[in-house]
């Protein structure tokens, strides 16, 4: 495995159950903040039980699982030959050698003697039982073209897993028909979902050469099953025909919809599905879709209209963001419901891996972030508030383009609500970084941040941790530092006030408030700065520092007075850090993702209580 970090950049309206529009809703509660030293890249890896390296790796799934270990599936080759898995049992520190539980095999398909059977598109659910899922298509790799058999030569297969995902049971076919991406929800009621990319229609294309090709039309089908999976819609092996067409986009070009993901929304406010729309020859302007179906009616509303006529009606379908346009989305809840879309694609110009924060509603996407660029693949919430964000890459090695899995996860940091106490603050060295009350900024370099929030009756306060292998800093601004912006409208007098707040590697304090657009200085010679602790020296590359620590109280007339009743401060959380042990270039800046240093309303509030 090689661990580098590179390319580093930084996922609707609905109706309720009366078909009645419902308006996205406030946003502001959470961002993901991706932590750079989590990354890896899987370049190759050891394969256990065929003892050689796997070289070409694609399309991961990452879930955690409740025995608290994670469960990574994978395939080959770029459109599936074989199915691996591999774990870890320290939260993706680090992972296990991978398996391969499916292999490609040679058979002959009808009408084609050498073909080999193939196998892609891989996910898995655990089950409330505990038992392990696993799906996957597979395809006879010449059959799969041949336009008289092409629903014959594919499907999905599905293997058990009664340990964890250790071992799998024997693959068993479920379903036939032209297809792809198979993924699992599980409802509250037990309900086993199947979501499938159906691609069992198709036309047929003259390509230059002269051969033909099949084109698929595709649309996004639902199976289901009351016993865990034993039988879907009621037998035990199903085809194309059996499913419920669910999402289609039917336009002159063709038709269209695919790679599902789904989730069940908190509160019973239903089930949301993300899905792209995706040909291999055209481009699409509103891809990913977020569809969506009330609780009640589970997905059952006009399957058979949907198929011939495509649909559903802008009310249950819509764009996931007016400045992204993406592919293959994936979808995951958080505890308080909010709602995670991972996508691949170009928000407002920028290519990358984007993640986008809907509400409880599956609404209002934004606050995007990028963890890195690639495509097929995966987000996860693994517990303690973070998520782990996993996807596909190219590079080059030896001269040919290879691919490989990226791997980082993220911070979940929610808005505030702090009571008037004393705040803690504890020595850098035992300080834990797995405390999730302190929001997290450290993305874009190996030096991270925590910052916590409190307040007296005399004064605004902050505990704050910054850890580098290299300390800098020359003047004030000039320095690896915590930075924060605070924004608030004055009880006194109403007016709109920021003020520009950080704490250096010297320990240098500064006060600054935004006037027509210039940061003014402001008298800190109050400003106590209660607990101050180095750990290394500045400006020295031949030791390795460990960062430093600071418990800094403002008195509340330097930032305009004492809060009003029900107040919230908007707090923009920022991370100055340098690299380089000269005074040139100058610090650079990491803002925490999602947010406008310009537009207060994107930051995380502070509330008092």
């Amino acid at each position: 495995m090689k661990i580098l970090l590179k390319n580093v950049c930084i996922a609707c309206f609905f109706v309720n159950t009366s078909i009645n529009l419902i308006f996205a809703t406030n946003n502001n509660g959470v961002r993901v903040s991706w932590d750079y030293n989590s990354y890896f890249e899987q370049t190759e890896v050891k394969v256990v039980n065929k003892d050689y390296i796997e070289t070409e790796c694609f399309y991961p799934r990452i879930k955690k699982l409740k025995d608290g270990s994670l469960l990574m599936v994978f395939m080959n080759h770029r459109v599936g030959y074989d199915i691996f898995v591999r774990k870890s049992y320290d939260n993706g520190l680090t992972w296990s050698d991978a398996y391969m539980v499916r292999q490609r095999y040679e058979a002959p398909s009808p009408g084609i003697p050498n073909d080999i059977v193939v196998f892609s598109t891989p996910d898995f659910i655990q089950l409330n039982d505990g038992r392990v899922l696993l799906a996957y298509q597979w395809r006879f790799e010449k059959g799969y073209n041949d336009s008289i058999y092409t629903n014959q030569n594919c499907g999905v297969e599905v293997m058990v897993s009664e340990d964890g995902g250790n071992t799998f049971s024997n693959p068993k076919i479920i379903y036939y028909g032209r297809c792809w991406e198979p993924y699992f929800l599980q409802l509250p009621s037990g309900e086993l979902q199947m979501y499938i990319t159906d691609s069992s229609e198709f036309a047929i294309d003259r390509k230059q050469s002269g051969r033909y090709a099949l084109r698929s039309l595709a649309c996004t089908i639902l199976i289901r099953s009351f016993d865990n999976g034993k039988t879907w819609q009621g037998k035990e092996v199903v085809s194309y025909r059996d499913g419920e067409c669910i999402a289609r986009t039917i336009n002159e070009k063709g038709k269209f919809d695919g790679m599902p993901a789904a989730k069940y929304l908190k509160e019973n406010n239903g089930i949301a599905m993300a899905i792209e729309t995706w040909s291999a020859t055209y481009q699409f302007d509103h891809s990913p879709y977020i569809v969506y179906s009330p609780g009640k009616e589970n997905w059952k509303y006009r399957n058979n209209f949907i198929r011939e006529k495509g649909g559903p009606e802008i009310e249950r379908k819509k764009q996931l963001n007016k400045d992204f346009r993406g592919f293959g989305p994936y979808m995951e809840i958080l505890p308080q419901g909010e709602i995670l879309v991972q996508s691949n694609g170009i928000y407002k110009g920028q290519q990358g891996m984007w993640v986008f924060i809907g509400d409880k509603k599956a609404d209002n996407f934004t606050f995007a972030s990028s963890p890195y660029v690639g495509y097929w693949g995966s987000i996860a919430y693994i517990d303690n508030d973070e998520v782990i964000s996993a996807g596909t890459f190219m590079y080059n090695k030896n001269e040919k383009e290879r691919s490989g899995i990226k791997v980082i996860k993220g911070k979940l940091n929610y808005a505030k609500e702090i009571k008037r106490d004393v705040l803690k603050h504890k020595s850098l060295d035992s300080f834990d970084k797995n405390n999730n009350n302190y929001w997290f900024i450290g993305h874009a370099t190996s030096s991270s941040v925590y910052i916590d929030f409190g307040y007296s009756k005399d004064a605004f306060e902050f505990s704050t941790y910054l850890f580098d292998k290299n300390l800098v800093a020359f003047t004030p601004d000039n320095s690896d530092a915590v930075d924060f912006l605070l924004h608030r409208i004055n009880p006194k007098n109403g007016e709109e006030q920021i003020y520009h707040l950080a704490i250096n590697a010297k320990g240098v304090f500064t006060l600054q408030m935004e006037k027509t657009n210039s940061w003014i200085p402001q008298d800190a010679t109050k400003v106590q700065i209660i607990d101050f602790n180095q750990t290394g020296t500045i400006n020295n590359s031949k030791d390795k520092d460990y960062g430093f620590s600071a418990k800094v109280s403002i008195p509340w007339k330097l930032i305009g007075g004492y809060p009003a009743k029900e107040e919230k401060f908007q707090i923009h959380l920022r991370h100055r850090y340098k690299d380089e042990m000269k005074e040139y270039p100058f610090s650079l800046l990491e803002s925490l993702p999602g947010e406008n240093s310009d537009i207060p309303d994107t930051w995380l509030s502070v509330s008092f209580k």
